[in-house]
């Protein structure tokens, strides 16, 4: 039984308890999130998963949740960026590259 609350009453069942380790594998190698943002980027993380897996069509209500979950997930996680702090004390750039002056 996953330990998260999952309320997409059409996606609830296929978070597993392996769907939802693997989202937290993935988010944990994005960064150290605070718990409350590691949560809200885990669930997004999960539907992602579970609609791929599941997705039978590229127009299947899989598909139309995945692209919605996918803005959701790729809105929070910017969120959970700024809030969050590199060793040095820093908010986490929201770039995935370093940007250098010539």
């Amino acid at each position: 039984m996953p330990l998260l609350t999952y309320t997409d009453a059409y996606l609830a069942a296929q978070c597993t308890d392996d769907r939802e380790y693997r989202a937290g594998v993935d988010v944990d190698d994005i960064a150290a999130f605070a718990a409350k943002w590691r949560d809200k980027l885990v669930v997004l993380r999960t539907y992602i998963i579970a609609c791929l897996e599941c997705q039978g069509d590229a127009d299947d209500l899989f598909a139309q949740k995945l692209k919605h979950y996918q803005r959701e997930f790729d809105r929070v996680l910017v969120l959970a960026k700024s809030d969050t702090q590199d060793a040095s004390g820093q908010p986490l750039s929201v770039f995935s590259v370093p940007l250098e002056r010539g």
